[in-house]
């Protein structure tokens, strides 16, 4: 399940980032592939077609201050192929999680486009997750409530942080 931040300027991506170094954990690396035959992910030498399986969102206006949040439950299936569709458009991306503790149920996911090492400036804010980010989310594993007073907890910390 995604969690995402309504309206949340994501210009700003990259300076929210450095402001919650301490709360990182992890990353993941991965090639995106989009084509009209589908989406497609490769993982280590692992070809999946995502199979979308739609849900109905839910909209929490004013979920903190100024912060609303769209709950989308919709997932992917994932199937393993042994070939793409030859017209299609690859992206490097990656996703670093943050999280408040090791033990939360909820993390908040940034992804971005993989900025290859001989592009890098050293000026660019972007050099410690490699990344010029373009995505922002929670994501969570089970249907969890998120006006649970644990889970409300750990979002509200994340979005005092983001201001």
């Amino acid at each position: 399940m995604k969690i995402y931040i309504n309206n949340l300027n994501i210009d700003v991506l990259s300076i929210i980032m450095n402001n919650i170094k301490e709360q990182y954990i992890d990353s993941e690396t991965y090639i995106q592939i989009d084509s009209l035959d589908g989406n497609y992910q490769i993982n280590t030498n692992t070809i999946k077609k995502l199979n979308c399986v739609d849900d109905d969102i839910k909209i929490y206006n004013n979920y903190y201050e100024n912060f609303s949040l769209i709950v989308d439950p919709s997932y992917y299936t994932r199937e393993n192929v042994n070939k793409i569709p030859p017209q299609h458009i690859s992206t490097k991306t990656k996703r670093c999680f943050f999280k408040i503790n090791k033990n939360s149920e909820i993390k908040l996911v940034v992804e971005g486009i993989v900025i290859e090492e001989n592009t890098q400036t050293k000026n660019s804010s972007n050099n410690d997750y490699g990344i010029n980010p373009n995505d922002i989310y929670f994501e969570t594993t089970d249907n969890i409530d998120i006006n649970d007073a644990l889970i409300k907890k750990e979002i509200i910390v994340f979005l005092s942080l983001l201001n």
